[in-house]
């Protein structure tokens, strides 16, 4: 039976957080139903709690797992966490964000890296937000139709996780097969994103952005100063300035949202796989 239900995400700008946590509620609220005692549900940002202290998983264990794209990839700071987890056969459902560009390979990737750390992945998604980077593409994304699509994927993979685990039986419960996820492993590192952001007139060098850069890119003396081999362009330091003065700034910027506003303008759907 389910003692615990887990939500891990890594999100920068918070969007994947809000998808990752609708849907742990709605597997939670499912699941209730099946079960004598209260389910506890609890949610961990990647980009505060280091993997060691996320340990206790097993087979009673259902974890949703929720990740951005970047450049149709999971960034590699993600696949280092992800190696450090123990899944020791814990139910997974797995989940990307990105901003109706392309997730290209990522949920194939992020699918094989919890398989090799032992998670027994149930069903996978790809979920549509605002762009964390030009946010007038996919600006009002996840809308109401996006929300109606979430609540399906996450009672259907509630209904597959009752097959599974609503037996108190280890020795009776079947294993959940591959997905049929398209896509392939990377052979290459994935390439560098040449836009990062930068602060304006308006920064008071507050050194808040410094604090949340999950790379450590922001000089914390001079917040105006970032490591370009570093920075992963995530945007978490524009998130959090009180300021409003970080921003991605410059032609190269102007250029590249211009190109993307236009190439990105048809609207994608949410995919999954159980």
């Amino acid at each position: 039976m389910v003692k615990r239900v887990v939500g891990l995400y890594f999100s920068p700008y918070g969007k994947t957080a809000k998808i990752t946590k609708m849907i742990l509620a709605e597997i939670g609220k499912q699941l209730r139903e099946y079960c004598v005692d209260e389910i506890p549900l609890e949610y961990h940002d990647l980009m505060t709690t280091p993997p060691r202290d996320l340990r206790g998983f097993d087979s009673e264990t259902v974890v949703v797992v929720g990740m951005p794209v970047y450049s149709g990839r999971v960034p590699e700071l993600c696949n280092a966490l992800i190696r450090q987890l123990d899944g020791n056969g814990a139910y997974a459902l797995e989940l990307v964000t990105y901003g109706n560009v392309t997730y290209g390979d990522a949920l194939y990737e992020l699918d094989s890296y919890l398989r090799e750390q032992k998670f027994q992945v149930i069903s996978a998604g790809a979920f549509i937000t605002e762009h964390s980077m030009f946010h007038r593409i996919a600006e009002t994304r996840p809308d109401e139709k996006d929300y109606k699509k979430i609540v399906d994927f996450s009672r259907l993979s509630a209904q597959k996780l009752k097959r599974f685990i609503c037996t108190t039986v280890e020795e009776m419960r079947a294993k959940p097969a591959p997905l049929e996820i398209p896509g392939s492993l990377p052979t290459k590192r994935p390439a560098r994103v040449p836009i990062h952001p930068s602060a304006n007139s308006y920064c008071i060098q507050c050194g808040t952005c410094s604090k949340v850069c999950p790379v450590g890119a922001i000089d914390p003396n001079n917040p105006k100063k970032v490591d370009a081999k570093k920075c992963i362009s995530c945007a978490a330091c524009i998130k959090v300035c009180p300021q409003e003065a970080r921003g991605f700034y410059g032609p190269l910027a102007a250029a590249s949202r211009m190109a993307l506003e236009r190439i990105c303008g048809k609207r994608k759907e949410p995919e999954w796989f159980l």
